[in-house]
């Protein structure tokens, strides 16, 4: 299997994967590329929108990478519509034991603003997308849990 489809599969994964942590009666999860949004779910009428993005190597570096552009292109946190950017920071991926991050789009953006991110970077895929690199200590204030259980196991 091609790397694009192992990370794509691994997008699917974690997009069910949230619906453990967010309240939510109905969902719909979007469809194709370069979508605006991941998944649309409606909790007391209100609909919500999240964005979700995992990466392996976070603990390796201590960083979240958050992608601004693709290939020429706006992309992530510059052309969702999100509400909320959902960002796992996978410690083992066999184990399924991760970090997870649940930041208000609109704070994440603030936070460009305010440029209280580590540096902007190149990287992904051939090295394509351009991102915005954060530390994980200054976003401990979205997570949602620690890396030291193994959350299948968890009760949600």
């Amino acid at each position: 299997m091609s790397k694009f489809f192992n990370c794509l599969d691994q997008g699917k994964f974690y997009e069910v994967e949230t619906l453990k942590y967010i309240k939510h009666d109905t969902y719909t999860f979007s469809k194709g590329n370069f979508k605006e949004w991941d998944i649309e779910v409606y909790y007391n009428r209100v609909p919500i929108y999240y964005e979700v993005k995992s990466e392996t190597n976070a603990f390796k570096y201590g960083n979240l990478c958050i992608e601004y552009a693709n290939n020429g292109r706006t992309s992530g946190i510059d052309g969702t519509l999100a509400d909320y950017w959902v960002h796992y920071a996978i410690k083992d991926k066999e184990k399924n034991i991760y970090d997870l991050f649940i930041i208000p789009v609109p704070n994440l953006r603030q936070m460009i603003k305010d440029k209280k991110y580590l540096r902007t970077m190149t990287g992904g895929d051939n090295k394509l997308s351009k991102c915005y690199l954060f530390k994980m200590l200054d976003l401990q204030k979205y997570k949602i849990n620690p890396s030291n259980i193994n959350v299948s196991s968890a009760s949600a």
